[in-house]
């Protein structure tokens, strides 16, 4: 909008001198009025090349033709907006020369027009428009060069500002995924560091406890065995009391080790295929935490259902959903099957599904495995049961 208005502007500014000049409209300053907006107008459409060429053109015609002179101040002011944009020249000498071109133009018209007006210039309005007209090109070509100028600045000036922004915004993104990082590290070590907890206690402490209640029910069979009641009561006191140690600390080595199983890990890990086979697979966990059991569960049973879609099936696509009941744990493992596959089928996979069926039940769930629509379905339902049987069944 700006560009029109000034264009509009300086329009109207050289016809008025050309009025002055000539003091009646003619044919030649329509003319040269319509040349000089349309060149003003191919600066946005043209090659840059282009348009300088036409604008030398109509400053060397301005010369022959003294009243498209007056119109050079619109072109000088194009001239210099657009050889500030452009690449050609590369030089900013050569830039400052052809900006002077129309100046030089118009000093030449003004020159050749005071010579010919001789002695009566001072009261003659030629004279007076032709000493307008350097000034005013002079004026138009630096305003052109200055706006050109200054827009280049603010544009650069955008530029660094979005290039500032967008280094905040990486440098805050790396700093939240380096932060993010570092939480699952942290993490992941406590749940290894429980985890190697669980085992020491299971293969040191348990084994001692295991070996000291063998010990005492021994001594047990012993005194009872030679009547010894006193001896044979206080070793059956002292075998209950290392079982109910055991208790203790097999609870506590289940709830180090179920703390530190990563559910979604191992559900991850286990939906994941090696690089190479041909099988897509869509996970949708909505599980948010489940016992260590359970996991352990699923993800065996995820990774059979995705190899037996790989190794006895013609399955493409695959997709592993978990769902969490108010009572129950499922898994729906579905592949495409990648043609129709008749109600009557099987699908060889050894003693594959015969484990799934067998992990389902260990954990009081059921399975089902079998055709459904255009592939194979493995469904898994777990109850949710209490924290002492999920330990008991998990051992």
């Amino acid at each position: 909008m700006a560009d029109i208005a000034i264009h509009v502007l300086m329009a109207v500014i050289c016809t008025l001198l050309a009025l002055l000049a000539g003091s009646d409209i003619t044919m030649a300053t329509v003319v040269g009025l319509l040349v000089a907006v349309c060149l003003a107008a191919l600066a946005t459409l043209v090659e840059t090349k282009t348009w300088l060429t036409l604008s030398m053109a109509f400053c060397v015609a301005a010369v022959a033709i003294p009243v498209w002179a007056m119109f050079l101040p619109l072109v000088a002011c194009d001239l210099a907006y657009q050889l500030v944009f452009s690449a050609t020249p590369r030089t900013r000498h050569a830039k400052y020369v052809l900006t002077a071109a129309p100046c030089a133009a118009a000093c030449a018209v003004t020159g050749g027009a005071l010579m010919s007006i001789g002695g009566v210039w001072p009261h003659d309005a030629r004279a007076l428009a032709c000493m307008l007209l350097v000034p005013l090109t002079v004026l138009a070509a630096v305003a052109g060069w200055l706006r050109a100028d200054g827009l280049r600045s603010q544009m650069r000036y955008r530029a660094l500002a979005d290039a500032r922004r967008e280094r905040l915004r990486l440098s805050h993104a790396r700093i939240a995924d380096v932060e993010a990082q570092r939480t699952a590290d942290m993490r992941q070590a406590r749940l290894n560091e429980r985890t190697r907890i669980a085992r020491e206690i299971h293969d040191n402490v348990g084994h001692v406890l295991t070996r000291a209640i063998m010990m005492a029910q021994a001594d047990h069979v012993v005194a009872a065995t030679v009547g010894d009641a006193e001896h044979a009561a206080q070793f059956s006191q002292i075998g209950a009391t290392l079982d109910e140690a055991m208790t203790l600390i097999r609870a506590s080595v289940h709830d180090l080790k179920d703390e530190g199983t990563d559910f979604h890990s191992m559900v991850e890990d286990a939906a994941s295929v090696d690089e190479g086979v041909p099988l897509v697979v869509h996970l949708a966990d909505g599980i948010k935490h489940a016992p260590a059991a359970v996991a352990r569960c699923f993800a065996a049973v995820i990774r059979e259902a995705l190899t037996n879609a790989v190794r006895h099936g013609t399955a493409s696509e695959a997709t592993v959903k978990l769902i969490d009941l108010p009572g129950l744990w499922q898994l729906i493992v579905q592949d495409n099957g990648g043609k129709p596959i008749s109600a009557g089928a099987t699908r060889s996979a050894g003693i594959g599904l015969a484990d799934i069926e067998e992990r389902a039940r260990a954990l009081g769930g059921n399975a089902t495995c079998g055709p459904y629509g255009e592939g194979w379905r493995v469904f898994i339902s777990i109850p949710k049961q209490d924290p002492a049987q999920q330990t008991t069944q998990g051992a």
